[in-house]
């Protein structure tokens, strides 16, 4: 078994064990409307 980047480009990625829904969402939105995408420690932070 190998990490996905170690097999594919990989373009974006975003941090946390999974990811909540909430960042899932908002990093969608900010990539497809072409804004920075920002997210916040709280967002990415793992626990």
């Amino acid at each position: 078994v190998h990490p996905i980047h170690e097999v594919v480009k990989i373009d974006y990625s975003l941090p946390g064990c999974p990811p909540s829904a909430d960042t899932i969402w908002t990093f969608i939105n900010e990539l497809l409307s072409g804004q920075a995408i920002v997210l916040s420690y709280r967002q990415i932070h793992y626990d």
